[in-house]
């Protein structure tokens, strides 16, 4: 039988993570808080600490505080949010640690903003909401970093696993490639944990490095996948610079100057999806281009009173918080920004696709359907099905998308901390690595062939349009799964010529991979549900579709199954 040291490097540990990020990290610092004895390696593809979305976000982690009822934001939540489809203990149980993960987080890295007497230092979103913001400076994160490396966590950066490696079923290790010199890199370990992200397909750049990887895995090795029709989170961006215009959907008028914001008629807690809608309507009758007003004392003018007096036009920004890294960070984007905008009292604006797709399935523990494999953080946020009918992060909750990665990353850090080394090291099947790695470095044997950005873009042809991703009907649906499936038959064409853009490869596969979840579970629900809109099924149908929609590998082929949502056993029902 074959050995796995003859196909590359092989490195063994215990614990195996997959990505850097805040989840990362967070699993790989319980893990070691639990089982000091334990081995823990993380692999990324980027450089540790400084991969992930934490980093590049506005640094605010949505808490409920002691005096914030549970129950309260559980019925907020279903009833506005995630429409029914959110599993409400795992959510319930979220909410109630919140604020001490961010507290466990805070004894790591030491930069959350406190009040004189040492609580956290609150904020609201918009006033009326029940829950919090707390915020951290920039550098969270890499020094997270450093107190794993404190605690004996080791890193490989620079190496992007590929595919999960399996024993008798089980997950027992990874195999990949490292992106300086193309050489082959095997992991054997007791458990494996996926913390690689997202899919966002490249279209905003802030969120463009989510790409998928850990997603395409996690399937490939035959885990589950659910909720994957809530991936299509959308921002109303400025035409000109690209950049998110956060409240713009509460001042959207047309060319001919009327005000369409009418929808917003309660306080909404975030990104609504209607925008997008009600922009592809009004650009279809010839009523375009659309326009947001850039005046608070405008906006107070034309909506609503009650929505005015309710606060939901307030700064989301400075708060009680002083972040000099963070103010310096914002402040030059923010400059740069204006001097591509402009500073007209009105911005033309269109609804761009960044995705947040996160399907892989996870039970409260954060491991998937097959044992020993484990998904935290962007790549398993929907699939835990915490959000409900809502891409996640952040699922129309601000903050949410850092407290809820982090608490993950602790859950599966303490699952598999407790009994790790109490299991024997995989031995992954060498016959099939052998298989897998011919795959994996295929593409550098074709010359010449398809490029990966062209793949990228034929996909990004199939998902950003509005209506086909956000404001969804069956035939243009169709029409986009015919796009991604055309692009799935020329994924053999596509060659390499290094390690990155090996990388590339294995990234467009991803995202093609992802699109096609997205469209076969998108055509499946036949209704209208939060983030899910769709022109030929406007109404919500709870005798229906109070159903989790799942997808799985069977043979090759994409298998579509529903499981009820057991609504009766939660506190909360429609």
């Amino acid at each position: 039988m074959r050995k796995l040291d003859t196909l590359g490097t092989v490195h063994e540990t215990d614990v195996l993570i997959i990505g850097s990020g805040i989840a990362g990290l967070a699993a790989a610092i319980t893990t070691k808080e639990r089982s000091s004895a334990a081995r823990v390696l993380v692999v990324d593809k980027n450089f540790s600490g400084w991969a992930g979305q934490a980093n590049k976000g506005a640094g605010m982690f949505m808490f409920l505080g002691p005096d914030d009822p549970v129950d309260r934001f559980l019925d907020y939540h279903t009833r506005k949010i995630g429409m029914f489809l959110e599993d409400q203990q795992l959510l319930g149980e979220f909410a109630a640690e919140s604020q001490a993960t961010i507290e466990k987080l805070d004894s790591w890295c030491r930069t959350f903003c406190r009040n004189a007497d040492g609580s956290l230092a609150a904020d609201t979103f918009k006033p009326g909401l029940p829950w919090h913001l707390a915020a951290a400076e920039h550098d969270t994160q890499m020094k997270v970093q450093r107190h794993a490396k404190r605690l004996g966590v080791e890193f490989l950066d620079k190496t992007m696993v590929v595919d999960v490696l399996k024993q008798d079923g089980r997950a027992a290790g990874a195999i990949g490639f490292s992106l300086l010199d193309g050489s082959c890199h095997l992991f054997q370990a007791r458990a494996v944990i996926l913390a690689t992200g997202g899919q966002n397909y490249r279209i905003l750049s802030m969120w463009s490095a989510a790409r998928g990887d850990g997603i395409a895995a996690a399937y490939r090795a035959g885990a589950q996948m659910r909720n994957a029709e809530f991936g299509s989170f959308m921002q109303l961006v400025h035409k000109r610079s690209k950049e998110p215009l956060l409240g713009a959907e509460d001042a959207l008028y047309n060319a001919k100057g009327e005000f369409l914001s009418t929808w917003r008629r309660e306080l909404e807690p975030d990104v609504d999806p209607m925008a997008a809608a009600v922009w592809y309507r009004e650009m279809l009758a010839g009523n375009g281009p659309l326009f947001t007003h850039n005046e608070e004392n405008w906006l107070l003018q034309h909506t609503t009173k009650t929505h005015a007096e309710k606060g939901a036009y307030g700064d989301v920004a400075p708060g009680p918080w002083d972040r000099p890294k963070a103010e310096a960070f914002w402040g030059k984007l923010r400059s740069k920004t204006a001097a591509v905008d402009g500073l007209d009292a009105v911005s033309e604006v269109f609804p761009a696709l960044s995705g947040e797709l996160s399907p892989v399935k996870v039970d409260h523990r954060m491991e998937t359907t097959v044992p020993g494999l484990y998904a935290v953080g962007n790549t398993a946020t929907s699939g835990s099905a915490m959000a409900g009918a809502v891409p996640a992060s952040p699922g129309r909750v601000r903050g949410k998308a850092l407290t809820s990665s982090t608490w993950m990353g602790i859950r599966a850090g303490a699952a598999v901390g407790g009994y790790v080394t109490e299991r024997p090291v995989g031995l992954p099947d060498a016959d099939k690595a052998a298989v897998l790695k011919e795959e994996i470095f295929a593409p550098l044997q074709r010359a010449p062939g398809l490029q990966p950005i062209e793949l990228v873009r034929e996909v990004q042809a199939a998902v950003a349009p509005v209506g086909y991703s956000i404001y969804k009907h069956r035939e243009r649906m169709e029409e986009a799964l015919g796009l991604v499936l055309a692009a799935r038959d020329r994924i053999p064409e596509l060659a390499a010529g290094d390690p990155h853009h090996l990388a590339a490869v294995h990234e467009a596969r991803a995202m093609v991979l992802c699109a096609e979840m997205f469209y076969r579970a998108s055509l499946a629900r036949e209704e209208s549900r939060g983030w899910h809109l769709r022109e030929d099924y406007p109404q919500r149908d709870d005798a229906a579709w109070l159903k989790w929609m799942m997808l799985e590998d069977r043979e090759g082929q994409m298998h579509l199954s529903t499981e009820d949502v057991p609504v009766r056993d939660y506190p909360f029902r429609p």
